[in-house]
């Protein structure tokens, strides 16, 4: 219990550190929020005022006290540009990104770790070198391009799905998938090359150990060992490997947001940034740190749920 509480003062502080990296750095980066939101050709009198509306004129410690205490009383600020509650924009959002997420990771364990233990099974014959080599090649390309290609194919030749735009789950279901299955297998296919790779290496590494022998004197079949031994033990770099993309996905899949000009949180954050929207970045940078540092903690959860040996710090 005790461990946890450290994990837990830890993330906090994670969180708090991003924070005030954040906020100073966008105070040292040039560019005025006013202008940006104001434009070119307001007066110098509507600068100042709105300035002091938004408390730009305050100092530093006065402005980052202030949004502190309004992030513990639940308060992430109102958007510069949007001039709307900063937590309403990102809960407006959120469906859109975790849906894709969802859907993205389902692929990529439905279909990356069995090819990786197909992969590991067969070693360098045919299929486990196929399936390496396939493995390379969604490696090596970008998900943007994944995406314009499945759009090319499926949106422009076959015309099985409107390329671009989303439609929102309560409204019809069926056109959210249609909506939502390109961008997913887009952001899934380099990650799927990923986890056959973790995957792979990591059972043949377990293959190696002398259990793997006994089970196979016993008489047990290679395709037992490798579900019912092998893999619970191989699933530490696995899970792991998950784990950074499903906080890269919820992150924000920005490229591939912008590619299917989808409404996620990665093409609200590309917003935020370009037109100096303060408090909806900081509001953004704290829900991409707690999404990061909660998934780390369950992480480390996991690992010792699969082997107690980390929790009692015992493993090699």
């Amino acid at each position: 219990m005790f461990v946890y509480l450290k994990k837990l003062f830890a993330m906090i502080l994670t969180v708090l550190l991003v924070l005030l990296i954040t906020f100073v750095t966008f105070e040292i980066i040039p560019g005025n929020p006013a202008l940006s939101r104001l434009g070119v050709d307001a007066q110098e009198s509507q600068y100042e005022a709105l300035s002091a509306e938004l408390g730009l004129d305050d100092p530093l410690g006065i402005r980052l006290s202030r949004w502190l205490k309004g992030l513990f009383t639940g308060d992430l600020g109102i958007s510069m540009r949007y001039s709307v509650p900063v937590s309403e924009l990102i809960l407006d959002r959120l469906p859109v990104t975790i849906s894709l997420a969802v859907m993205a990771l389902a692929l990529i364990i439905l279909i990356g770790i069995p090819l990786g233990i197909v992969s590991a099974k067969y070693g360098e014959r045919l299929p486990g070198v196929m399936i390496t080599v396939i493995s390379q090649i969604g490696m090596a390309i970008p998900s943007f391009w994944s995406g314009i290609i499945l759009i090319y194919i499926f949106g422009i030749l076959l015309r099985w799905v409107s390329p671009g735009g989303y439609v929102p789950w309560s409204e019809d279901a069926y056109g959210a998938f249609k909506s939502l299955i390109l961008p997913a297998i887009a952001i899934a296919l380099p990650s799927i090359a990923s986890v056959i790779r973790y995957t792979r290496n990591s059972v043949m590494d377990q293959m190696k150990n002398d259990y793997v022998r006994l089970a196979m004197s016993k008489g047990m079949n290679l395709n037992s060992v490798l579900l019912r031994h092998v893999l619970k033990n191989a699933l530490i770099p696995i899970i792991t490997v998950l784990g950074m993309i499903t906080a890269n996905i919820l992150g924000g899949s920005i490229v591939i947001e912008q590619v299917f000009t989808l409404p996620g949180v990665g093409r609200l954050l590309i917003n935020a940034i370009t037109t100096r929207d303060l408090p909806l970045v900081q509001g953004m940078v704290l829900y991409i740190a707690f999404i990061v540092v909660i998934i780390n903690f369950f992480i480390d959860v996991i690992y010792t749920v699969i082997d107690p040996r980390i929790r009692l710090g015992q493993r090699d």
